[in-house]
């Protein structure tokens, strides 16, 4: 979907983005068809695996050839020869992790490298490095949207939250009561019905609350994620809603609604539901 910058208001935003979480495809013939990779690339990822094995070799691979590249650039030879052992060792790793990928890559290309660095030809490092990257791009096309849904999107189903009065709640139904609460506040205001917009305003509060502790889930010890997206602004807007419910503002009320909806609703879905609805997509079934 084409990004459009164009302003609106608080309101439609509000709507916009209540409508697009229902959306589905328009037809289910609009189907891509995508490589499955071998299941021996599971093992290098987490959590069947301590480390990212196969993300820190992919991202060494990358620095690698750079630094090839650079020093090719400067006709540094050693610097060439320095980091193309580096990377023949990395991409000799890739065959070691998933055998299954042998046919994929080229090691000669490998040897060829090494050769025309030792004679300083500068122009046929560059040539033979596309060669190589050539190897990982083909590679990327057939499989990357698929790994990344399948080893690098959380599994929600696995997070627990608790819902207002303290029960286990899915994170599914927790989205669905938020959605409400939301809606709630805005039926409420419109209508002018003050004490269901005050009580809903901190059920959404205490809902929030409840979301952002299931944030450890992935993130761990790492507090940034929870508080770029639930932290002090938002727990101000919170506040500052209530107190303009209690005053009766109502069009302050909306357009603080609207912002919530922005900084809160849309900056998370941005981030955790697209990888989500990419693997839900490529993996109807799992």
């Amino acid at each position: 979907m084409a990004c459009i910058n164009m302003k609106f208001s608080p309101a439609f935003l509000l709507f916009y983005l209540s409508a697009c979480a229902w959306i589905q495809p328009a037809s289910a013939d609009n189907r891509v068809s995508i490589d499955t990779p071998p299941a021996s690339l599971e093992k290098w990822y987490k959590p069947a695996n301590k480390r990212q094995v196969w993300l820190h070799t992919m991202f060494r691979l990358r620095r690698e050839m750079q630094a090839i590249s650079e020093y090719a650039e400067q006709n540094d030879q050693p610097g060439m020869e320095k980091w193309i052992a580096r990377l023949e060792k990395d991409y000799n790793k890739i065959v070691d992790m998933v055998p299954e990928w042998e046919k994929m890559t080229k090691p000669r290309l490998l040897s060829e490298l090494e050769m025309f660095a030792e004679k300083g030809d500068t122009y046929r490092v560059g040539k033979t490095l596309k060669m190589i990257q050539r190897t990982c791009d083909d590679c990327h096309i057939d499989y990357q949207p698929l790994v990344t849904a399948m080893y690098r999107s959380p599994h929600y189903d696995d997070i627990k939250l608790k819902d207002l009065d303290g029960n286990p709640q899915s994170f599914e139904d927790n989205m669905v009561d938020l959605s409400r609460s939301v809606n709630r506040i805005l039926i409420a205001l419109d209508d002018g019905h003050k004490g269901i917009a005050l009580q809903t305003s901190q059920n959404l509060a205490d809902q929030l609350h409840n979301l952002g502790n299931s944030c450890n889930s992935c993130h761990e010890d790492d507090a940034y994620p929870r508080e770029r997206i639930l932290g002090k602004v938002t727990q101000k807007h919170l506040q500052t809603l209530q107190q303009n419910i209690n005053e009766g503002l109502v069009k302050d009320s909306q357009k603080l609604m609207g912002e919530i909806a922005v900084s809160v609703c849309a900056r998370c879905h941005n981030t955790h539901r697209i990888v989500y609805d990419l693997r839900n997509a490529l993996l109807p079934d799992e």
